[in-house]
Protein backbone atom coordinates (compact mmCIF):
# COMPACT_ATOMS: atom_id res chain seq x y z
CA UNK A 1 0.00 0.00 0.00
CA UNK A 2 2.57 2.59 0.91
CA UNK A 3 4.93 1.59 -2.47
CA UNK A 4 1.42 2.59 -4.09
CA UNK A 5 0.69 5.67 -2.18
CA UNK A 6 4.19 6.61 -3.62
CA UNK A 7 3.56 5.72 -6.92
CA UNK A 8 0.46 7.66 -7.01
CA UNK A 9 2.42 11.00 -5.13
CA UNK A 10 4.84 10.83 -7.73
CA UNK A 11 2.39 10.54 -11.23
CA UNK A 12 0.66 13.40 -9.54
CA UNK A 13 4.13 15.66 -9.20
CA UNK A 14 4.96 14.64 -12.58
CA UNK A 15 1.91 16.05 -13.48
CA UNK A 16 1.96 19.07 -11.79
CA UNK A 17 5.73 19.63 -13.43
CA UNK A 18 4.80 19.31 -16.87
CA UNK A 19 3.57 22.76 -16.95
CA UNK A 20 5.66 24.75 -14.28
CA UNK A 21 8.93 24.36 -12.36
CA UNK A 22 10.03 25.68 -9.25
CA UNK A 23 12.44 28.40 -8.77
CA UNK A 24 14.56 29.71 -5.56
CA UNK A 25 12.42 32.52 -5.08
CA UNK A 26 9.77 30.52 -3.98
CA UNK A 27 7.17 30.91 -6.81
CA UNK A 28 6.09 29.17 -9.57
CA UNK A 29 7.00 30.22 -13.70
CA UNK A 30 5.52 29.14 -16.66
CA UNK A 31 8.42 27.06 -18.92
CA UNK A 32 6.02 26.76 -21.88
CA UNK A 33 6.20 29.38 -25.23
CA UNK A 34 4.08 31.99 -25.75
CA UNK A 35 2.15 32.51 -29.40
CA UNK A 36 4.55 34.56 -30.61
CA UNK A 37 7.64 31.87 -29.93
CA UNK A 38 5.69 28.78 -31.16
CA UNK A 39 5.70 30.81 -34.13
CA UNK A 40 8.90 32.17 -34.52
CA UNK A 41 10.09 27.88 -34.00
CA UNK A 42 7.94 26.77 -36.53
CA UNK A 43 9.16 29.34 -39.46
CA UNK A 44 12.76 28.77 -38.58
CA UNK A 45 12.44 25.03 -38.66
CA UNK A 46 9.81 23.83 -41.05
CA UNK A 47 11.95 23.86 -44.12
CA UNK A 48 14.64 21.87 -42.10
CA UNK A 49 12.24 18.66 -40.20
CA UNK A 50 9.81 16.54 -41.33
CA UNK A 51 6.97 15.59 -38.88
CA UNK A 52 8.69 12.36 -37.76
CA UNK A 53 11.67 14.78 -36.15
CA UNK A 54 14.52 13.58 -38.31
CA UNK A 55 16.99 16.41 -39.80
CA UNK A 56 16.18 15.14 -43.34
CA UNK A 57 17.41 18.08 -45.55
CA UNK A 58 20.68 19.61 -46.51
CA UNK A 59 21.44 23.76 -45.83
CA UNK A 60 24.33 25.10 -48.30
CA UNK A 61 25.80 28.03 -46.44
CA UNK A 62 29.68 29.22 -45.56
CA UNK A 63 30.13 31.37 -42.36
CA UNK A 64 31.97 34.43 -42.77
CA UNK A 65 32.70 35.12 -39.15
CA UNK A 66 36.27 34.12 -37.78
CA UNK A 67 35.92 31.84 -34.19
CA UNK A 68 38.26 32.78 -31.75
CA UNK A 69 42.15 31.50 -31.75
CA UNK A 70 43.01 27.79 -30.61
CA UNK A 71 44.60 27.75 -27.07
CA UNK A 72 47.48 25.36 -26.08
CA UNK A 73 45.80 22.66 -23.38
CA UNK A 74 48.60 20.67 -21.37
CA UNK A 75 46.28 18.71 -19.17
CA UNK A 76 42.65 16.98 -19.02
CA UNK A 77 41.75 16.13 -15.75
CA UNK A 78 38.45 15.52 -15.92
CA UNK A 79 35.46 13.95 -18.58
CA UNK A 80 34.78 16.77 -20.91
CA UNK A 81 37.74 18.61 -19.54
CA UNK A 82 35.81 21.77 -18.29
CA UNK A 83 33.92 21.83 -14.81
CA UNK A 84 30.96 23.05 -17.21
CA UNK A 85 32.04 20.33 -20.39
CA UNK A 86 32.41 23.04 -22.55
CA UNK A 87 35.60 21.77 -23.90
CA UNK A 88 37.08 25.24 -25.80
CA UNK A 89 38.65 25.43 -29.82
CA UNK A 90 42.20 23.68 -29.12
CA UNK A 91 45.09 24.20 -30.88
CA UNK A 92 46.48 20.86 -32.66
CA UNK A 93 49.47 20.55 -34.65
CA UNK A 94 47.61 19.74 -37.77
CA UNK A 95 50.40 17.18 -39.51
CA UNK A 96 47.94 14.31 -38.95
CA UNK A 97 50.76 12.30 -38.05
CA UNK A 98 50.33 8.89 -36.34
CA UNK A 99 53.44 9.64 -33.75
CA UNK A 100 52.63 7.09 -31.69
CA UNK A 101 51.06 3.28 -31.24
CA UNK A 102 51.46 1.67 -28.06
CA UNK A 103 50.99 -2.02 -27.22
CA UNK A 104 47.94 -3.22 -25.71
CA UNK A 105 47.82 -2.10 -22.54
CA UNK A 106 44.64 -2.92 -21.03
CA UNK A 107 41.93 -5.20 -21.51
CA UNK A 108 38.45 -5.36 -23.20
CA UNK A 109 36.85 -8.48 -23.07
CA UNK A 110 33.24 -7.02 -22.81
CA UNK A 111 32.07 -6.16 -26.35
CA UNK A 112 29.91 -2.81 -25.76
CA UNK A 113 29.14 -1.30 -28.94
CA UNK A 114 30.32 2.48 -27.81
CA UNK A 115 31.57 3.23 -24.18
CA UNK A 116 31.40 7.18 -23.80
CA UNK A 117 34.66 7.22 -21.95
CA UNK A 118 37.56 9.51 -22.13
CA UNK A 119 41.38 9.04 -21.32
CA UNK A 120 42.71 11.67 -18.56
CA UNK A 121 46.16 13.23 -19.25
CA UNK A 122 48.80 14.55 -16.53
CA UNK A 123 52.14 15.39 -17.01
CA UNK A 124 52.71 12.74 -20.20
CA UNK A 125 50.93 10.52 -18.48
CA UNK A 126 47.53 8.52 -19.62
CA UNK A 127 45.20 7.72 -17.21
CA UNK A 128 42.19 5.39 -17.91
CA UNK A 129 40.31 2.32 -16.78
CA UNK A 130 38.96 -0.95 -18.40
CA UNK A 131 35.96 -3.40 -18.22
CA UNK A 132 37.69 -5.47 -15.94
CA UNK A 133 38.06 -2.72 -13.49
CA UNK A 134 41.57 -2.24 -13.56
CA UNK A 135 42.93 1.43 -13.59
CA UNK A 136 46.16 2.71 -15.25
CA UNK A 137 48.93 4.68 -15.55
CA UNK A 138 50.87 4.54 -18.91
CA UNK A 139 54.02 6.83 -19.57
CA UNK A 140 53.97 8.24 -22.94
CA UNK A 141 57.96 8.87 -22.79
CA UNK A 142 59.09 5.24 -21.30
CA UNK A 143 55.83 3.56 -23.45
CA UNK A 144 55.16 1.62 -20.53
CA UNK A 145 52.82 1.06 -17.70
CA UNK A 146 53.71 2.68 -14.22
CA UNK A 147 51.11 1.07 -12.11
CA UNK A 148 47.59 -0.59 -12.37
CA UNK A 149 44.93 -1.02 -9.73
CA UNK A 150 42.41 -3.55 -8.85
CA UNK A 151 39.85 -2.82 -6.15
CA UNK A 152 37.17 -5.31 -7.22
CA UNK A 153 37.15 -8.94 -5.90
CA UNK A 154 36.83 -11.75 -8.03
CA UNK A 155 33.14 -12.31 -8.18
CA UNK A 156 32.55 -9.21 -10.05
CA UNK A 157 35.24 -10.78 -12.34
CA UNK A 158 31.94 -11.32 -15.15
CA UNK A 159 30.80 -8.37 -14.65
CA UNK A 160 31.59 -5.30 -16.64
CA UNK A 161 32.70 -2.25 -14.28
CA UNK A 162 32.46 0.99 -15.76
CA UNK A 163 34.62 3.80 -13.71
CA UNK A 164 34.26 7.37 -14.02
CA UNK A 165 37.84 9.24 -13.30
CA UNK A 166 38.58 12.47 -12.08
CA UNK A 167 42.29 14.00 -11.09
CA UNK A 168 42.03 15.93 -8.13
CA UNK A 169 45.38 17.58 -6.44
CA UNK A 170 47.54 14.47 -6.55
CA UNK A 171 44.85 11.79 -6.34
CA UNK A 172 42.25 10.42 -8.70
CA UNK A 173 38.67 9.91 -7.93
CA UNK A 174 37.32 6.81 -8.88
CA UNK A 175 33.48 5.71 -8.55
CA UNK A 176 31.52 2.83 -10.81
CA UNK A 177 28.20 1.13 -11.53
CA UNK A 178 28.51 -1.24 -8.88
CA UNK A 179 28.05 1.95 -5.67
CA UNK A 180 31.90 2.32 -4.89
CA UNK A 181 33.75 5.57 -4.58
CA UNK A 182 37.39 5.46 -3.79
CA UNK A 183 40.58 7.48 -3.92
CA UNK A 184 44.47 6.53 -5.39
CA UNK A 185 47.60 8.47 -5.14
CA UNK A 186 48.33 9.32 -8.95
CA UNK A 187 52.23 8.90 -8.28
CA UNK A 188 51.87 5.10 -6.73
CA UNK A 189 48.26 4.11 -6.90
CA UNK A 190 48.22 3.60 -3.15
CA UNK A 191 44.64 3.61 -1.89
CA UNK A 192 43.66 6.74 0.34
CA UNK A 193 39.73 5.58 0.74
CA UNK A 194 37.15 3.86 0.15
CA UNK A 195 33.38 3.96 0.37
CA UNK A 196 30.19 1.75 -1.06
CA UNK A 197 27.21 3.92 -1.42
CA UNK A 198 25.34 0.47 -1.90
CA UNK A 199 23.64 2.04 -5.16
CA UNK A 200 25.34 2.24 -8.47
CA UNK A 201 26.80 5.47 -9.68
CA UNK A 202 25.61 6.84 -12.92
CA UNK A 203 27.02 10.55 -13.57
CA UNK A 204 30.15 11.62 -14.35
CA UNK A 205 32.43 13.49 -11.26
CA UNK A 206 32.85 16.47 -11.25
CA UNK A 207 34.76 18.21 -7.63
CA UNK A 208 34.64 21.93 -6.67
CA UNK A 209 35.97 23.21 -2.85
CA UNK A 210 37.35 19.86 -2.11
CA UNK A 211 33.82 18.46 -2.52
CA UNK A 212 32.78 15.48 -5.23
CA UNK A 213 29.57 15.91 -6.80
CA UNK A 214 27.89 12.98 -8.25
CA UNK A 215 24.25 11.20 -9.18
CA UNK A 216 23.74 7.72 -8.43
CA UNK A 217 21.16 5.17 -10.76
CA UNK A 218 18.21 6.26 -8.28
CA UNK A 219 18.72 9.94 -9.24
CA UNK A 220 19.96 10.84 -6.01
CA UNK A 221 22.70 13.64 -5.87
CA UNK A 222 25.50 13.66 -3.43
CA UNK A 223 27.74 16.00 -2.05
CA UNK A 224 30.83 13.71 -0.39
CA UNK A 225 34.09 14.83 1.00
CA UNK A 226 36.88 14.41 -1.29
CA UNK A 227 39.59 13.68 1.78
CA UNK A 228 37.54 10.93 2.94
CA UNK A 229 34.51 10.12 1.00
CA UNK A 230 32.27 11.03 3.67
CA UNK A 231 28.82 12.61 2.70
CA UNK A 232 28.52 15.90 3.12
CA UNK A 233 25.02 16.48 1.47
CA UNK A 234 22.33 14.64 -0.27
CA UNK A 235 19.00 15.75 -2.80
CA UNK A 236 16.45 13.52 -3.18
CA UNK A 237 15.14 13.85 -6.56
CA UNK A 238 12.39 11.91 -8.48
CA UNK A 239 12.80 7.88 -7.91
CA UNK A 240 13.61 6.08 -11.50
CA UNK A 241 11.00 3.01 -10.49
CA UNK A 242 12.86 1.66 -14.20
CA UNK A 243 16.67 0.67 -13.71
CA UNK A 244 18.72 2.97 -16.22
CA UNK A 245 21.86 2.03 -17.20
CA UNK A 246 22.65 5.31 -18.87
CA UNK A 247 24.60 7.64 -17.97
CA UNK A 248 23.99 10.81 -16.68
CA UNK A 249 25.69 13.77 -17.00
CA UNK A 250 26.69 16.82 -14.29
CA UNK A 251 27.57 20.15 -15.75
CA UNK A 252 29.19 22.93 -12.81
CA UNK A 253 29.00 26.69 -13.20
CA UNK A 254 31.70 26.98 -10.00
CA UNK A 255 31.59 30.71 -10.40
CA UNK A 256 27.86 30.64 -9.37
CA UNK A 257 28.12 27.51 -7.14
CA UNK A 258 25.30 26.03 -9.17
CA UNK A 259 25.13 22.36 -10.81
CA UNK A 260 22.96 21.09 -13.48
CA UNK A 261 22.16 17.72 -13.97
CA UNK A 262 19.28 15.55 -16.10
CA UNK A 263 17.88 12.49 -14.48
CA UNK A 264 16.70 8.79 -16.13
CA UNK A 265 13.23 10.16 -15.62
CA UNK A 266 13.31 13.27 -18.03
CA UNK A 267 13.92 16.33 -15.22
CA UNK A 268 16.53 19.10 -15.84
CA UNK A 269 17.52 20.39 -12.37
CA UNK A 270 19.44 23.30 -11.15
CA UNK A 271 20.85 23.26 -7.48
CA UNK A 272 22.79 25.61 -5.25
CA UNK A 273 25.71 23.20 -3.79
CA UNK A 274 27.05 26.00 -1.32
CA UNK A 275 23.74 26.29 0.38
CA UNK A 276 22.13 22.57 -1.04
CA UNK A 277 19.32 24.70 -2.71
CA UNK A 278 16.94 23.86 -5.46
CA UNK A 279 17.11 26.77 -7.74
CA UNK A 280 14.48 25.28 -10.39
CA UNK A 281 13.39 22.19 -11.85
CA UNK A 282 12.44 21.75 -15.36
CA UNK A 283 10.64 18.70 -16.55
CA UNK A 284 11.53 17.64 -20.17
CA UNK A 285 8.57 15.88 -21.44
CA UNK A 286 5.40 18.03 -21.70
CA UNK A 287 1.51 16.70 -21.88
CA UNK A 288 1.94 16.35 -25.67
CA UNK A 289 5.23 15.03 -25.94
CA UNK A 290 5.39 11.69 -24.61
CA UNK A 291 8.22 9.29 -24.33
CA UNK A 292 6.36 7.00 -26.44
CA UNK A 293 8.56 4.08 -28.07
CA UNK A 294 11.86 6.30 -27.33
CA UNK A 295 13.67 5.49 -23.99
CA UNK A 296 14.48 8.52 -22.75
CA UNK A 297 18.35 9.48 -22.87
CA UNK A 298 20.27 12.78 -22.90
CA UNK A 299 23.67 13.90 -24.29
CA UNK A 300 26.23 15.61 -22.25
CA UNK A 301 25.33 18.82 -20.96
CA UNK A 302 27.19 22.18 -21.70
CA UNK A 303 27.72 25.33 -19.82
CA UNK A 304 28.89 28.34 -21.18
CA UNK A 305 27.78 32.20 -20.53
CA UNK A 306 24.36 31.64 -18.54
CA UNK A 307 23.40 28.80 -21.40
CA UNK A 308 23.01 25.27 -20.84
CA UNK A 309 23.13 23.04 -24.25
CA UNK A 310 22.08 19.59 -24.10
CA UNK A 311 19.68 16.90 -26.16
CA UNK A 312 17.04 14.85 -25.62
CA UNK A 313 15.63 11.73 -26.99
CA UNK A 314 12.69 14.28 -28.71
CA UNK A 315 14.50 17.53 -28.45
CA UNK A 316 17.62 19.60 -28.59
CA UNK A 317 17.95 22.49 -26.20
CA UNK A 318 19.22 25.63 -25.30
CA UNK A 319 17.93 26.73 -21.37
CA UNK A 320 18.64 29.94 -19.69
CA UNK A 321 20.53 28.81 -16.31
CA UNK A 322 19.54 31.72 -14.05
CA UNK A 323 15.53 31.39 -14.36
CA UNK A 324 14.83 27.24 -16.48
CA UNK A 325 13.18 29.22 -19.34
CA UNK A 326 13.82 27.31 -23.14
CA UNK A 327 16.04 30.10 -24.96
CA UNK A 328 14.98 27.88 -28.12
CA UNK A 329 14.21 24.48 -29.18
CA UNK A 330 14.97 22.37 -32.18
CA UNK A 331 13.48 19.04 -32.71
CA UNK A 332 16.58 16.67 -33.66
CA UNK A 333 18.33 14.51 -31.24
CA UNK A 334 21.84 13.72 -30.71
CA UNK A 335 23.65 11.34 -28.12
CA UNK A 336 26.87 13.43 -28.90
CA UNK A 337 28.38 16.58 -26.72
CA UNK A 338 28.08 19.65 -28.85
CA UNK A 339 30.74 22.65 -30.24
CA UNK A 340 29.93 25.59 -28.55
CA UNK A 341 31.76 28.98 -29.61
CA UNK A 342 30.55 32.26 -28.47
CA UNK A 343 28.49 32.48 -32.10
CA UNK A 344 27.85 29.00 -33.14
CA UNK A 345 26.78 25.25 -31.86
CA UNK A 346 27.50 22.72 -33.96
CA UNK A 347 25.67 18.95 -33.78
CA UNK A 348 25.77 15.97 -35.11
CA UNK A 349 22.37 14.37 -35.47
CA UNK A 350 21.70 10.77 -35.11
CA UNK A 351 20.43 10.81 -38.71
CA UNK A 352 23.93 11.60 -40.57
CA UNK A 353 24.18 15.28 -40.07
CA UNK A 354 26.52 18.34 -38.92
CA UNK A 355 24.34 21.16 -38.04
CA UNK A 356 25.82 24.11 -37.17
CA UNK A 357 23.54 26.74 -35.42
CA UNK A 358 23.40 30.00 -33.85
CA UNK A 359 23.65 30.00 -30.23
CA UNK A 360 21.86 32.71 -29.92
CA UNK A 361 18.01 31.60 -31.88
CA UNK A 362 18.83 28.18 -32.95
CA UNK A 363 18.45 28.88 -36.30
CA UNK A 364 20.18 26.68 -39.00
CA UNK A 365 23.62 27.99 -40.77
CA UNK A 366 24.48 25.26 -42.56
CA UNK A 367 23.73 21.35 -42.70
CA UNK A 368 25.46 18.94 -44.25
CA UNK A 369 24.85 14.86 -44.75
CA UNK A 370 28.27 13.31 -44.24
CA UNK A 371 27.68 10.02 -46.04
CA UNK A 372 27.21 12.53 -49.50
CA UNK A 373 30.51 14.25 -49.02
CA UNK A 374 32.35 11.30 -50.51
CA UNK A 375 31.76 8.38 -52.26
CA UNK A 376 34.22 6.32 -50.18
CA UNK A 377 32.78 7.66 -46.92
CA UNK A 378 29.65 5.11 -46.67
CA UNK A 379 27.72 4.87 -43.60
CA UNK A 380 28.22 1.03 -43.73
CA UNK A 381 31.87 1.69 -44.01
CA UNK A 382 32.94 4.52 -41.71
CA UNK A 383 29.88 4.19 -39.15
CA UNK A 384 28.26 6.71 -36.89
CA UNK A 385 29.70 9.86 -35.53
CA UNK A 386 30.49 9.68 -31.87
CA UNK A 387 32.40 12.90 -31.26
CA UNK A 388 33.35 15.90 -32.16
CA UNK A 389 36.13 18.40 -30.96
CA UNK A 390 36.68 21.94 -31.90
CA UNK A 391 40.84 21.82 -33.51
CA UNK A 392 42.90 24.29 -35.26
CA UNK A 393 39.59 25.63 -37.03
CA UNK A 394 38.33 22.13 -37.93
CA UNK A 395 35.60 20.05 -36.81
CA UNK A 396 37.34 17.03 -35.16
CA UNK A 397 34.62 14.05 -35.65
CA UNK A 398 35.16 10.35 -34.59
CA UNK A 399 33.11 7.54 -35.96
CA UNK A 400 32.02 4.10 -34.13
CA UNK A 401 34.65 2.35 -36.90
CA UNK A 402 37.72 4.02 -36.24
CA UNK A 403 37.91 7.05 -38.67
CA UNK A 404 39.21 10.50 -37.97
CA UNK A 405 37.28 13.40 -40.56
CA UNK A 406 38.61 16.61 -40.47
CA UNK A 407 35.93 19.20 -41.54
CA UNK A 408 35.44 22.66 -42.40
CA UNK A 409 33.40 24.26 -39.82
CA UNK A 410 32.69 27.35 -42.01
CA UNK A 411 30.45 25.38 -44.22
CA UNK A 412 30.70 21.54 -43.39
CA UNK A 413 32.86 19.75 -46.03
CA UNK A 414 35.69 17.11 -45.24
CA UNK A 415 38.62 18.57 -45.55
CA UNK A 416 40.34 14.94 -45.11
CA UNK A 417 40.09 11.58 -42.98
CA UNK A 418 42.29 8.83 -41.74
CA UNK A 419 41.34 5.08 -40.54
CA UNK A 420 43.05 5.27 -37.43
CA UNK A 421 41.94 1.68 -36.35
CA UNK A 422 40.19 -0.85 -37.95
CA UNK A 423 39.45 -2.25 -34.59
CA UNK A 424 37.28 1.18 -33.45
CA UNK A 425 37.61 3.22 -30.64
CA UNK A 426 37.57 2.03 -26.94
CA UNK A 427 37.58 6.12 -26.34
CA UNK A 428 36.61 9.28 -27.51
CA UNK A 429 39.87 11.35 -28.00
CA UNK A 430 41.17 14.26 -26.09
CA UNK A 431 43.67 16.76 -27.50
CA UNK A 432 46.54 18.28 -25.28
CA UNK A 433 50.24 20.12 -26.26
CA UNK A 434 48.52 19.88 -29.83
CA UNK A 435 48.19 16.84 -29.58
CA UNK A 436 44.99 13.92 -30.35
CA UNK A 437 45.21 11.14 -28.04
CA UNK A 438 42.63 8.21 -28.26
CA UNK A 439 42.30 4.57 -27.28
CA UNK A 440 41.15 1.93 -29.55
CA UNK A 441 39.47 -1.33 -28.83
CA UNK A 442 42.08 -3.28 -29.05
CA UNK A 443 43.16 -0.72 -25.91
CA UNK A 444 45.93 0.57 -27.56
CA UNK A 445 47.13 4.14 -27.30
CA UNK A 446 47.30 6.39 -30.58
CA UNK A 447 48.77 9.66 -30.58
CA UNK A 448 48.53 12.23 -33.99
CA UNK A 449 49.93 15.36 -34.27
Amino acid sequence: MVNLFKLFAYITLSILLTSCSFNNTGGFFDNRYDDLEQEVLKKNSKLVFAETKKFNEEILGNISTQISEPIINKNWTQKNLTSGNYIPHLKYENKKQLIHKSKKIGKNKFKIPYLNSEPLLINDNILFSDLSGNIYIYSIDQKEIKWKFNFYKKRFKNLPIIIQLKIFNDNLIASDNLGYLYSLKINTGKLNWAKNYGIPFSSNIKIDNENIFILNQDNKYYSIKAKDGVQNLSLETFPNFLSSKQETNISLDDLNKNLYFITSTGELYSVNYRVNNLNWLFTLFSGTKSRGDDLFFSSPIVYKNDKIFFSTSLSTYSINSRNGKINWEIPFSTYIRPIVTDDFIFFASKDGFLINLNINNGQVNWSKYIYKSSKKLKKEKIGDIVSLSLVSNQVLATTSNGYLLFINFSNGDILNYTRASKAGFYSNPIIANGKIYILDRKMRLLIYN
